[in-house]
């Protein structure tokens, strides 16, 4: 008798136990109806406009009002054709420029970081706050003083004007991400080749380069990235039509009527192939570089 009672008392328990897992178990399984669906809809918000501008590309005029979310009736290759005509004397300054703005960004902020995570010396905790807060100035605040000082050297209308200007603000995002990065190595590291005789340069260029390519190559994308939309700073000292940018110029694309607004779609994508290029080949190491700072320690 004892044992059925007991029977019938764990049988209660699980009972109730279940009953009270069931609300905990839906609101659960709400709640992860609620976020993808939420993902979901981040994603097509994003990937909607890249999908309309790229079938809108190969269509002409009236296609597009016709048939503006469906696929093209007839591809148009006419628009690439144009858009690519006009648009490769501007995407090689592009390519000059941003290029340019890397490699000094690469070059400046990699030497400041390794000195500031590898030596001491008077005033560096200054020097480094000095240079972080860099950061912290809007750009706008800058263009004045720049123009100025780019004027009296006479860079106006160059591609040094395009390049070194820049390349000094975006120095202080790259010396505060390849410096953490450094600072995270084994603290004997840079130490031990010193202690073997290595001088600063070969320690710089054996030691802390190798191991800073995941933070290099993150610098190296963002940077790349910001070169080639920086719209402003060209905008403001750049008047030859020769050394404009791609960025200033793809509103102007201009050809027959029938192409409309299917031809300034097709400058559009066709500006944008150097950086799939990029990411195509450049991924792996920017995965790799922003999820450094996770595996190490």
């Amino acid at each position: 008798m004892k044992a059925n009672q007991s029977h019938a008392n764990v049988s209660k328990v699980k009972l109730n136990s279940a009953k009270a897992n069931r609300p905990k178990s839906q609101a659960f399984a709400l709640g992860a109806v609620i976020q993808y669906a939420a993902l979901a809809f981040l994603l097509a918000a994003t990937l909607l406009p890249f999908y309309m501008t790229l079938i809108n590309s190969w269509k002409h005029r009236m296609d597009i009002y016709k048939h503006f979310w469906g696929w093209p009736a007839h591809f148009y290759v006419d628009n690439y054709g144009t858009a690519a005509g006009y648009l490769l004397p501007y995407m090689a300054n592009s390519i000059v420029v941003t290029a340019g703005i890397t490699a000094a960004v690469l070059v400046l902020s990699s030497m400041a970081a390794f000195s500031f995570a590898a030596y001491e010396f008077p005033g560096k905790g200054l020097l480094y706050t000095l240079v972080v807060m860099l950061m912290m100035i809007p750009g706008f605040l800058l263009l004045v003083p720049q123009f100025v000082l780019v004027k009296s050297l006479g860079m106006l209308d160059s591609y040094a004007g395009q390049i070194f200007p820049p390349a000094a603000v975006g120095s202080a995002m790259g010396t505060l991400l390849i410096r953490e990065f450094l600072a995270g190595l084994p603290a004997g590291l840079l130490e031990s080749a010193q202690l073997d005789g290595a001088g600063p340069w070969r320690i710089f260029s054996r030691i802390a380069l190798p191991l800073a390519k995941p933070a290099l190559s993150v610098v190296g994308i963002l940077t790349a990235i910001s070169g080639w939309n920086n719209y402003i700073w060209p905008l403001v000292i750049i008047s030859d039509e020769k050394l404009k940018p791609v960025i200033l110029v793809l509103g102007t694309v201009s050809g027959t009527v029938e192409q409309g607004t299917g031809l300034q779609l097709a400058g559009y994508v066709f500006a944008s192939l150097p950086f799939l290029v990029l990411f195509l080949f450049a991924t792996k190491p920017f995965v790799s570089g922003l999820t450094s700072g996770a595996i190490k320690g």
